[in-house]
């Protein structure tokens, strides 16, 4: 609930200002990585920048003065470094306070998917990656970190990932999703926001809504569902993250049903407020004001009215676009009372933050502190080891350290390769390559690169030589976001990469038709092993791949997604053993593209008697892995499932499991359900639980979970949420062994 006290304050402001200086607050028109120079250790303001202060009497917020890439051309010695943050922060906002009327502080925005985007910041595992974690408190920690470097830095708003759902792998933004199944997604999306808000920062979670189910997998394409869909997959996490305190939620690029997210006034109002609640600001995407009037073919006075009538309250990288509001206030188009609603949304975050107390930061080096402290260096570490997926493994792994090792591939000699889409430049000299981290661990290592993503296969002789004199061979394998390493031609309508040269098929705007691995990996492999080498694959993106034929060549495979700055470092040590593999697909890797879609939580059954309903006839089945997916080197048995109803229609399962090996390791119990006679059909899985337990060797355990209303509920044919009479059947185990079965009665 929003403080009274806030309410009245920002009320009494909202008063005092004129029109322009409101419109001032909603148009952030002037890019925060385009309102200042970098003369040495000196930042000069822009013209841009003052004049518009002095236009409209203020800023309300600026994104992304940090962002150092390619989209801003800010690197080191341009860009904004760690030892500067602070300092340029409150300059920035000295000079708003001290030029305007009514000294209205401004909020500074920060993109911070998986660290800030930024330079000197540390690198954590991709949204997927956090996802096959498992291990929601592990990210709680992560981003209330992100959260401390964002407020020590003097920004306050992080735009994190956290709405999307995972549900066609052909585009190219998976890699920021936590999942294709929403109650996982739901729970990441809960400890992300409070865990940057425990940080001190606020939240802005993006995108909605239902971006992740555009039309063959295209990035912004049109997206068609109805109303059961948006509630059972992409509503959950998007309640979750608003009950966990969101403070702002950022309209998607695409149409819902030929309506764009920033003009449909059923998502951002009825939905999102009167439904979910919402009481904090909607944000566009970057330039979405302007896309979705140009989409509609609106002029800019009547389209900009048409968008803040749906719910859009602040335009991200505007362009000017919402600056019409004035002309459209003043001609009748739009009630100012709309505007004063998103100007006071505005002014009581910054309220809340106490920013009218206390605009500044005090202490201008502690943020240079604290990042280089280590702890961020930690929790990135322990993400990336958890996140790590074994696929198979032919008793192959772990190796020892003094196994002879050929190492072949180009992500494991760029750390960029390794690091995903929204990364700032790297200070390479500082980063660990995974070729590094096997030369600190094998006694005999040796590097090539083998296989080309563009196919060139000049280096197959002597990368083959190489693996002659060895017994074993690592390969990586898997694909690219790597925009610093390639000349990219940015779209500057959003940011994205718009064409490159050099090779990209994964990141914003980044979409494939197939799922094949690039290049010549799979030409390579093979060579491998006609020279009866063994082979561990390592693979490295943002998306599921094809690997069926892979699965077949290779003696392990290791899924390390895009796993950050301490990635090579987790994969090192999972590789020797020093880490036990413990993640678990957070989406499903189907046997090609051809199949899609193919996430498990489908309304058709598994095969039975031989006879698959839900695959073709030329493809008997459509999922390699599965969700839920992962091996370990531990051996874990499922013993046992007890459910007791503790109150009318709420249940307690316990799950009891044991350690058979002499290693210990953590397995992820999970937690499924499939409902019968209800009035709409059943998903045939839903996971409705999980834990992530760590057993020594010999042990065992019990894990405890409860199911009610939340869990046990469904979207039914009344269009609303409902706990009806039926049979529930559970399952738990590792998806898809799920050994322990019953069946509970609701009514």
């Amino acid at each position: 609930m929003i403080n009274n006290n806030y309410t009245q304050k920002a009320k009494k402001l909202v008063e005092q200002m004129t029109l322009k200086e409101k419109i001032g607050q909603l148009s952030q028109t002037v890019g925060g990585y385009r309102c200042f120079e970098r003369v040495g250790e000196d930042f000069i303001f822009t013209d841009d920048f003052k004049k518009f202060v002095a236009d409209y009497g203020g800023i309300g917020a600026i994104s992304n003065i940090l962002r150092a890439d390619g989209f801003t051309n800010h690197n080191y010695g341009t860009g904004i470094e760690l030892r500067h943050r602070a300092k340029v922060a409150n300059a920035l906002q000295k000079y708003v306070i001290e030029n305007t009327r009514l000294h209205i502080p401004m909020l500074i925005e920060v993109e911070a998917n998986h660290g800030l985007q930024a330079l000197d910041s540390e690198m954590f595992p991709t949204g997927i990656g956090i996802g096959a974690t498992f291990n929601p408190e592990l990210y709680h920690e992560i981003m209330q970190s992100v959260g401390k470097e964002i407020t020590l830095s003097g920004n306050h708003i992080g735009f994190v990932t956290m709405l999307d759902m995972a549900r066609d792998p052909r585009w190219g933004r998976v890699e920021e999703f936590y999942s294709e199944d929403p109650y996982l997604a739901a729970k990441f999306a809960e400890s992300g926001v409070k865990g940057i808000k425990a940080g001190g920062a606020l939240a802005c979670c993006k995108h909605y809504c239902a971006t992740g189910d555009g039309m063959g997998g295209i990035n912004t394409a049109e997206v068609n569902i109805g109303h059961r869909e948006l509630h059972d997959i992409h509503l959950p996490a998007v309640k979750s993250a608003i009950n966990a305190g969101a403070d702002f939620i950022m309209a998607a690029y695409n149409t819902i049903d030929g309506i764009p997210c920033h003009m449909n006034k059923f998502l951002l109002r009825n939905v999102l407020r009167d439904e979910l609640g919402f009481e904090g600001v909607v944000l566009s995407d970057g330039f979405g004001v302007g896309r979705a009037i140009n989409q509609m073919g609106y002029d800019k006075v009547t389209g900009s009215a048409a968008i803040l009538k749906a719910g859009v309250d602040v335009s991200l990288a505007d362009g000017g676009w919402y600056l019409n509001l004035v002309e459209a206030v003043e001609k009748g188009f739009v009630d100012e009372s709309l505007v004063d609603e998103a100007v006071l949304r505005l002014l009581i975050k910054k309220f809340e933050l106490g920013l009218f107390d206390n605009p500044y930061i005090e202490d201008e080096d502690e943020v240079c502190r604290y990042v280089e402290s280590g702890e961020q260096k930690r929790l990135s570490y322990k993400a990336a080891s958890e996140s790590l997926v074994l696929l198979k493994n032919d008793s192959i792994l772990p190796l020892k350290t003094d196994t002879k090792v050929a190492l072949f591939g180009e992500h494991a000699d760029n750390i960029y390769y390794m690091l995903g889409d929204y990364t700032a430049y790297q200070n390479v000299e500082k980063c660990k390559t995974l070729r590094m981290a096997f030369e600190e661990t094998f006694n005999n290592i040796f590097y090539a690169k083998g296989w080309d993503f563009e196919g060139s296969e000049e280096d197959f002789s002597s990368a083959l030589n190489i693996a002659e004199g060895c017994d074993v061979a690592v390969v990586t394998v898997g694909g690219s976001s790597a925009r610093a390493i390639n000349k990219t031609v940015f779209d500057y309508n959003n940011g994205a990469a718009k064409s490159v040269s050099g090779f990209l098929d994964c990141g914003e705007a980044c979409d494939v038709a197939q799922l094949k691995l690039p290049g010549n990996q799979l030409e390579f492999v093979k060579k491998l092993k006609e020279k009866g080498k063994k082979v561990v694959a390592v693979l490295v993106g943002g998306r599921p791949y094809e690997l069926a034929e892979l699965s077949t060549l290779a003696d392990a495979i290791i899924v390390a997604w895009y796993s950050g700055l301490q990635g090579a470092i987790a994969i090192t040590d999972a590789i020797i053993g020093r880490v036990n593999p413990s993640g678990k697909l957070p989406v499903s890797f189907p046997y090609s593209a051809a199949v899609l879609p193919a996430y498990y939580n489908s309304f058709l059954p598994p095969p039975t008697n031989g006879y698959d309903t839900n695959a073709y006839c030329d493809f008997k089945q459509r999922i390699l892995y599965p969700f839920g997916y992962g091996l370990s080197y531990s051996n874990f048995e499922y013993l046992d499932m007890n459910v007791a109803e503790i109150e009318n229609n709420t249940f307690k399962v316990n799950v009891t499991l044991k350690n058979n090996s002499n290693i210990g390791g953590s397995e992820v119990v999970q937690l499924y359900i499939h409902g019968k006679g209800n009035s709409v059909r059943r998903r045939y899985r839903e996971l409705k639980g999980f834990k992530k337990v760590f057993l020594k060797p010999g042990a065992q355990k019990t894990v405890e979970f409860i199911l009610g209303y939340e869990e046990l509920k469904v979207w039914s044919v009344n269009n609303c949420y409902e706990l009806e009479n039926g049979i529930v059947e559970l399952f738990a185990g590792s998806n898809p062994n799920l050994p322990l079965k019953c069946t509970i009665k609701i009514d």
